[in-house]
């Protein structure tokens, strides 16, 4: 199995493609990365930022590379002792003109050999009807009034052209845009038609024209023999393969662009047919409803939709990589790149998303052998724990980010926080009840059609008697599986077989009674669910159980939209009571974890999931780790913040006219502010830009008092001045705000230390997120998606090994304290730990957790624990909300604080202590000792 040791993520597109990585791998090795985990690289639409709008999974994305060019980074990474992580995608491709798959569908309909590849009518149970293709931004009738849907000859084909947008016109109706009513009804398509055309024409009339019943059939792949046998069979008018058709109708397309290019006569009667068809709108109309698709508006899906697409985008359509020749198809170019050894480990996306992630792990696990090493993105709610059965390393890190969020946050503050934020919001709702409801906001607003397909679904599956349905109110029935959906506390459960097992058929009991506690109306239809989930199935009907657990997989599918739309990418820009915790991965509901919490987590991490990826920033978090880093620093404070943030609230009230932002938007954009402004006397980095735009974002994603579908213009001037008033460094606020930044700069560089130390010292992998070596203050995408930059990084390891050389390590510390807003110490603490994992990687990986006792006065302020093997190993040491401490003890600055009598009980027959850090002997375990290096971390070596 092959062990990362450590990662560092690298975004590929068009300005940062393989080439430039290239030029970073002596610095990335310099610096002590291991793996190169890089985001999808499989070619994407035109401009994608970041790769997880797919076109084609079997080609590398031209716009960062070649695969020659990654095959040579390959090689000088094996040679540098170093291996590559790569991000899959195979949930989802783009729903756009340049996937030639979905292209293939939406020209010949059911009959493409690509059509079972979607989860679309015909090959998904939930969905029925023509395919939709919701890219229009009015309703069809008036795009065509307004002139903005025109048939257009480009790509060697007749489309529909929409601006930027084209979709290709099903081949049998090509006599319909190419000949007029007139010319169809006169013979053979003779009038005024070149003979050629109209020879053209005869022979693709009929061509992947909807069968008479018009119901979808499973299309024949045929071997290359046969195609060739039977290429002529068409022009006969006799039945067809999916496979013979398409060979024709390449060889035709090719043949009309000859004609296009070669014969003026063809071309000059296409150019003035279609000039003149137009002209006619309900020519065009009527040549939208022949198509294999319907041309739709987006605001459509949000009450029905007939594919499944990511989340609520509809420009991305899901695959069916349930089905074993779609799996082998999709995923047939990694694993090539992973028997040669280009790819030593995959990260997978969203597996949540898959009809049976376990069942696809499994099979992936088969396909790419024992050898590479497998990560998913998975979110696990508090309390959930990964299925230990999936043959996987573990998680991609979100689970680990909310750890150390939490044990980095004092839970001391808790009360203060929470009292002042209910009193400011005039709201005191629990968070649990916000959740249920931005879930049923989300469900209702924007997922209807999933629920209305869901409910047409549980009825097809037959799944109760004619007198159990008539017990029902039909719509309570709606309602009762919609609050299901919404009930689930988890992104989803991942049974796979009927009979459930008892703790998930206990986790659907008790969504089941919650519908149930919604409303007196909702019992009976909760009833029926748990007799068809849980009752039924024991009875042994197989044909009856794979019904049902279709219906409970299907279902499945759409709890982690529904949390990712509800909490992800709602609530979290809604509720602030402290947005340190409004986290992917995290919980608005958590504010910290105490020490023998954190404890059990590590220990039960370096027994189940030892190489599972400890991530602390990555390209979906909300904001970077140092920006959680120094809001946690207000936790520790308590009432100190919540006065503050009220006085500035009210200072400058004046600036929000008539409640612009209102009070919660208003400290929402303070914590913001505090949590991501650059540190005093560093570069500015553009932020007033930075947080303008983050702000509109995040208030179009609260969907409070605007959105993306329904701008408030108004609201967001407003806010934006508020913004200009804040950030004006002439302004009554400034002053206020430089001081109180000032004020807990030192304890939030503590923090961001603390977090790298915890990051490469407990059970994991540890990864880094380009260019975090450096202070992370970003915000969320695309602002943590800005480009890096890796000559100043490369300026400091430089002057760093010039600083190992020539000073003493005392005076290193103390030069590196020194510089500590500028970042060299979390770079200088970053490469250190990357080369010491990278000298070691197996006792990394293999050793022992074990928590290590503190006594004394401030006891509670210390986490300590060790990492050995065989007598030797690791004494790490991380002092915890030391604002607190310090206020406490009547100091101001994390190194001045005086320990007293608090030590760290050392792992019994341990002896020769080291100081890695200040390589200096330790003879003890006080803190006063430990932390007297100029660092307010310690790690320690023994043997």
């Amino acid at each position: 199995m092959y062990n990362p040791v450590s990662t560092y993520r690298v975004q590929l597109h068009e300005n940062f493609t393989f080439a430039h990585l290239e030029r970073q791998l002596d610095y990335l090795h310099k610096l002590g990365v291991t793996t190169i985990y890089a985001s999808p690289t499989l070619a994407a639409t035109p401009g994608s930022t970041h790769g997880y709008d797919g076109i084609d999974p079997q080609r590398i994305n031209p716009e960062i590379g070649t695969l020659d060019q990654l095959r040579s980074l390959s090689k000088q990474l094996t040679e540098r002792g170093m291996g590559w992580l790569q991000d899959i995608v195979p949930n989802h491709l783009a729903f756009h003109p340049a996937n030639p798959w979905i292209s293939d569908v939406l020209e010949k309909g059911h009959q493409s050999l690509y059509a079972h590849y979607f989860d679309i009518p015909g090959n998904n149970e939930l969905f029925d009807g023509t395919l939709m293709a919701p890219f229009l931004g009015q309703k069809l009738a008036s795009i065509i009034k307004n002139g903005e849907l025109r048939v257009a000859y480009m790509h060697q084909r007749l489309v529909l052209q929409y601006y930027d947008n084209h979709f290709p016109l099903a081949p049998h109706t090509y006599a319909q845009a190419l000949v007029s009513e007139e010319q169809q009804q006169a013979d053979a398509f003779t009038s005024n038609v070149p003979a050629v055309l109209s020879e053209w024409l005869k022979r693709v009339d009929g061509l992947f024209a909807p069968n008479a019943s018009n119901h979808p059939t499973q299309p024949v792949i045929d071997s290359p023999d046969n195609l060739l046998s039977d290429r002529n069979r068409v022009t006969d008018h006799q039945p067809v393969s999916a496979g013979q058709a398409s060979m024709l109708w390449d060889e035709a397309r090719l043949e009309l662009a000859e004609l296009m290019a070669d014969d003026e006569t063809v071309r000059h009667y296409i150019e003035t047919r279609l000039a003149w068809f137009n002209q006619s709108a309900d020519d065009i109309h009527a040549l939208c409803e022949e198509q294999h698709y319907r041309l739709c508006d987006g605001d459509e899906t949000r009450r029905r939709i007939n594919f499944r697409r990511f989340f609520t985008v509809n420009g991305l359509i899901c695959l069916a990589v349930e089905r074993p020749d779609v799996f082998d198809h999709v995923h047939q170019f990694v694993r090539e790149l992973v028997a040669d050894g280009t790819f030593q480990g995959l990260r997978i996306d969203h597996i949540d998303g898959l009809f049976d992630p376990a069942g696809y792990l499994d099979r992936l696990r088969e396909t790419m052998g024992p050898e590479p090493y497998i990560v998913v993105e998975k979110i696990l709610e508090p309390g959930e724990a990964m299925p230990a059965t999936w043959p996987i390393q573990g998680s991609s890190g979100y689970d680990y980010l909310a750890l150390v969020n939490n044990i980095l946050t004092d839970p001391a503050g808790k009360e203060a926080f929470t009292d002042f934020y209910n009193k400011l919001v005039g709201n005191d709702t629990p968070i649990h009840e916000q959740i249920l409801s931005r879930k049923a906001y989300i469900l209702y607003h924007d997922m209807g059609g999933e629920l209305a397909n869901l409910y047409k679904l549980f009825h097809d599956q037959h799944l109760a008697t004619e007198e159990q349905l008539a017990a029902v109110n039909p719509t309570m029935l709606l309602l009762a599986i919609a609050e299901l959906l919404v009930q689930c506390p988890v992104y989803r459960y991942y049974g796979n077989q009927f009979p459930l097992e008892a703790d998930e058929a206990n986790a659907l009991r008790l969504m089941l009674d919650g519908v149930r506690n919604r409303a007196v109306e909702l019992r009976a239809p909760a009833d029926l669910l748990e007799s068809i989930w849980l009752t039924k199935p024991q009875q042994g009907d197989t044909a009856y159980n794979a019904r049902a657990l279709r219906f409970y997989q299907r279902c499945m599918q759409f709890t982690g939209p529904l949390m990712a739309k509800g909490v992800e990418d709602t609530l979290l820009y809604t509720y602030f009571r402290f947005i340190g915790h409004n986290e992917v991965g995290d919980s608005a509901e958590a504010f910290g974890i105490d020490v023998p919490a954190f404890h059990d987590a590590m220990q039960d991490r370096q027994t189940n999931w030892p190489l599972a990826m400890n991530g602390t920033s990555t390209h979906d978090t909300k904001r970077g780790e140092d920006v959680r880093a120094r809001l946690n620093v207000l936790t520790a404070l308590g009432n100190e913040w919540t006065q503050t943030a009220q006085r500035w609230l009210d200072q400058t009230a004046e600036q929000r006219p008539d409640n612009r932002p209102d009070q919660n938007d208003a400290y929402f954009i303070l914590q913001t502010l505090v949590g991501a402004h650059p540190f005093a006397g560093q570069d500015e980095d553009d932020f007033s830009d930075r947080l303008h735009e983050y702000v509109t974002k995040s208030f179009q994603e609260a969907k409070r008092h605007t959105s993306w579908t329904a701008p408030n213009t108004a609201y967001m001037d407003a806010t934006h001045a508020y913004i200009d008033h804040l950030l004006d460094k002439h302004g009554s606020f400034w002053p206020a705000f430089t001081a109180f930044q000032e004020r807990i700069a030192d304890f939030a560089i503590s923090n961001s230390l603390a977090q790298v130390l915890l990051k490469f010292t407990t059970p994991g992998v540890p990864d880094v997120y380009q260019g975090c070596e450096l202070h992370d203050l970003s915000l969320v995408d695309p602002d943590n998606r800005r480009p890096v930059d890796y000559a100043l990084r490369e300026t400091m390891i430089t002057n760093l090994n010039e600083m190992n050389g020539n000073q003493h390590k005392a005076g290193q510390s103390a030069a590196l304290w020194a510089e500590r807003f500028s970042g060299l110490v979390k770079c200088w603490l970053t490469n250190k730990l990357l080369k010491n994992r990278r000298t070691q990687p197996d006792f990394w990986a293999t050793s022992e957790y074990v928590p290590l006792a503190v006594e004394g006065a401030y006891r509670d302020h210390v986490l300590a624990f060790s990492r050995q093997q065989n007598g030797v190993g690791y004494v790490v040491v991380v002092p915890l909300h030391l604002a607190r401490l310090c206020h406490e003890t009547g100091v101001d600055k994390p190194l001045a604080i005086d320990w007293l009598d608090t030590r760290v009980v050392f792992p019994t027959g341990s002896s020769n202590w080291h100081d890695q850090l200040i390589d200096r002997p330790v003879n003890s375990g006080a803190i006063s000792d430990l932390l007297s290096g100029n660092l307010p971390i310690a790690l320690l070596y023994f043997s």
